[in-house]
C-alpha cells in the first residue's frame, strides 16, 4: 500500500489535522521527521528523506504500523542550525503531536533539542555520532549509527595492527563540535595503545588554504594523518596535499562519502574511512537496497539513505512491538527489537545506543572497498 507524505507546508498541516479529526486509529500510524530540506544542507536531506520514504513503502506494503499504514510529517530543521531545529522538533510535538520522530541528526543540533523533547513527549532516533548524545541523561534518544569513540576506535586499530604507523599517526581536524569531539576520541584511543600523536593540528570549516598546517605535518615526519573534517573541506586538504607533493595517508570519518569523492578526485585515491555505508559493499542486503533505491529515484543512495531508512524501520519495528503509540512502551519497545540493517545488526542497550559496528574503506580506483566490518 502506498504511503502518503505530508509536507512542511500550510496545506500539509492543515493535512495532518484533518487525519488526527479523522478519528484516533490513523492517527496512531503518524510519526515525524527532523531534516534538512532548505539551506546548505537540503541535498543531504534530499537524500535523507529518500531513505525515509523508501522504508516507508515497504513498511506500508507489509502491513503498516499497528495495522494502518504509515503516515510521516516532515519538518524542516536546516541542517546544523541549532534554532532551526529546536523549531522542527516543535512543531513535530506540539502541532503535528507525533509519538516518534527521525532526526534531528547533526550533533549541534541533536543535543539543542534535547531540553525540548527529554520530557517523554517524544522519542528520537538520531544517526549523530556525538558520544554526548546518549550519555547526558536523556532517555528518549534513539542512536542508530556507531558513536565516535567506534569509529576512533576502528580506525586506531587498523593502523596500528595494518599500517603500522601508530608512532607516526598525526591528527587534523575541524574546529568545531564534529571536529573537536572526533579528534578527542582519536588521542583517548591512542592513549589506551600507548600512543601519542605526533602532530594534532586544526581549520576552520570555512578555510580555504591548508598549506600552513600541511607544511607542519610534514616536518613532523607523519606517515598517517587522521582526518576529521567536513566532506568538502577533506576533500580540499587531500587536493592540496597531492599539488604539493606530500605522501601522507589520509584516513578519517567521511573519506567514502560521494560529496567528498566528487571534489577530491584523483586526491581520494588511497584514502582509508571508518565508514558506515558505501553502495560498493557487496553485502547482499546492501545490493539489494541499491537496486531499489536506485529503481525509485534514478540515482545511487548514500550513507544519509541508508541511515536514515534503517532509522525509520527500527522505529516501525519498535512501534509494533509495543503495540501502542505510548511513548514510554515505544522507547522501552527499542530494547526488545533486534534488526539486520544494512549499516548493522541492530540492538539497543539501556543507553540507546543500538550500533556498535562500523566498516574500514578504502579508495581503489576511485571508488569505495570495504577492507573490514568491525564490531565491537
Amino acid at each position: 500500500m502506498r504511503a502518503s507524505f505530508l509536507l512542511t507546508s500550510r496545506r500539509a498541516i492543515a493535512g495532518a489535522a484533518a487525519l488526527m479529526l479523522a478519528g484516533p486509529a490513523l492517527a496512531e500510524a503518524v510519526i515525524g521527521v527532523s531534516l534538512p530540506m532548505t539551506g546548505p544542507k537540503a541535498l543531504v536531506g534530499r537524500n535523507y528523506k529518500q531513505g525515509v520514504e523508501l522504508a516507508v513503502s515497504e513498511i506500508n506494503a507489509a502491513g503498516g504500523v499497528l495495522g494502518k499504514p504509515l503516515e510521516v510529517v516532515f519538518q524542516d530543521d536546516q541542517g546544523d542550525n541549532p534554532n532551526g531545529a529546536i523549531n522542527a522538533v516543535n512543531k513535530l510535538m506540539q502541532v503535528d503531536k507525533v509519538p516518534v520522530m527521525i532526526g534531528p541528526h547533526y550533533s549541534v543540533t541533536q543535543m539543542a533539542t534535547q531540553k525540548t523533547y527529554c520530557n517523554g513527549k517524544v522519542v528520537s532516533l538520531t544517526g549523530g555520532t556525538s558520544v554526548a548524545i546518549t550519555h547526558s541523561g536523556c532517555n528518549y534518544v534513539i542512536r542508530t549509527r556507531s558513536d565516535d569513540d567506534v569509529q576512533a576506535k576502528a580506525l586506531i586499530d587498523y593502523a596500528q595492527k595494518e599500517l603500522k604507523a601508530g608512532e607516526k599517526t598525526a591528527i587534523f581536524y575541524a574546529n568545531d563540535d564534529f571536529g573537536k569531539s572526533g579528534q578527542a576520541r582519536v588521542v583517548a584511543q591512542m592513549a589506551a595503545l600507548g600512543l601519542m600523536p605526533v602532530a594534532v593540528e586544526s581549520h576552520n570549516p570555512s578555510d580555504k588554504d591548508y598549506s600552513a598546517q600541511l607544511a607542519k605535518l610534514e616536518k613532523t615526519g607523519a606517515q598517517l594523518v587522521i582526518l576529521w573534517a567536513h566532506d568538502t573541506d577533506a576533500a580540499l586538504i587531500l587536493r592540496q596535499a597531492k599539488q604539493f607533493g606530500l605522501k601522507f595517508k589520509f584516513a578519517g570519518a567521511v573519506l567514502s562519502e560521494d560529496a567528498f569523492l566528487k571534489l577530491a578526485g584523483s586526491a581520494a585515491e588511497g584514502a582509508m574511512s571508518a565508514s558506515y555505508f558505501v553502495p560498493t559493499d557487496p553485502n547482499p542486503a546492501v545490493q539489494d537496497f541499491v537496486k531499489k533505491y536506485e529503481a525509485k529515484f534514478k540515482m545511487a543512495p548514500d550513507v544519509w539513505s541508508a541511515t536514515y531508512y534503517d532509522a525509520t524501520i527500527l522505529a516501525a519495528k519498535a512501534i509494533n512491538q509495543a503495540k501502542s503509540t505510548d511513548v514510554d512502551k515505544v522507547r522501552a519497545a527499542f530494547g526488545q527489537v533486534q534488526y539486520k540493517g544494512l549499516l548493522a545488526d541492530y540492538q539497543c542497550d539501556k543507553a540507546g545506543d543500538c550500533n556498535k559496528q562500523v566498516n574500514i574503506v578504502e579508495i581503489k580506483g576511485g571508488k569505495p572497498v570495504v577492507l573490514s566490518s568491525v564490531r565491537y
